[in-house]
């Protein structure tokens, strides 16, 4: 919980960064330093060190360019009215990857996580979280398929465990909970009606 946590919170840091009302044209090494900061295609340096060059119009950020961040994050992609809008790819500083669409800086529709420790998930998002149809590979072997929302477990899934067992049928909030199958590793089953995990009815 603290990767996911970790991750939406520098997601949200890169997103709320934006280019200052003021150009430095001096010779200060900040501000538009070459090119169109304006209309057509520049590069800004802020004074913290951060840096974007590509596609501006009307003095913001619209179109195709790269973000560079001073705590080694990088985003490269679309915006629109200085906000990642379109498809784009986020390294950020811990390591985590995410490759998708974005939608006034928030990750919307389909898209791809790689954590530093290799777990992946790939599927739709909403609002930065896992909402939708989608599939999330643990590092260590377990594997969901199946529906989320607001980054948890809900809907129709199936979970597989490293082990070879596995759990078929419907979730509540990322626990087991409506009808399902749990099988086990020597192919005996459980089916019936769970409830916070927990099968209640058979």
């Amino acid at each position: 919980m603290k990767q996911y946590l970790l991750f939406f919170a520098l997601l949200f840091m890169t997103a709320t960064y934006a280019q200052e009302d003021d150009f430095d044209t001096s010779d200060s090494g900040y501000g538009c330093i070459s090119g169109d900061c304006d209309d057509g295609l520049g590069k800004y340096v802020w004074k913290n060190g951060d840096y974007y060059y590509g596609a501006w119009k009307e003095a913001k950020m619209s179109g195709k360019g790269t973000h560079y961040r001073g705590d080694g994050s990088i985003y490269t992609g679309f915006y629109k009215d200085n906000k990642k809008n379109g498809q784009g790819k986020l390294v950020m500083a811990n390591g985590d990857i995410y490759t998708g669409e974005f939608v006034d800086n928030m990750a919307e529709g389909y898209g791809v996580i790689v954590y530093a420790n290799k777990t992946t998930y790939k599927g739709n998002w909403r609002n930065n979280k896992k909402h939708g149809q989608g599939t999330w590979k643990h590092f260590a072997g377990d594997m969901y398929i199946g529906n989320y929302e607001n980054n948890l477990r809900h809907g129709k899934g199936k979970f597989i465990y490293k082990n070879g067992e596995k759990y078929d049928g419907m979730w509540s909030y990322g626990e087991m909970e409506g009808q399902g199958t749990y099988t086990y590793q020597d192919g005996t089953s459980q089916s019936g009606i769970w409830e916070n995990g927990l099968i209640v009815k058979q």
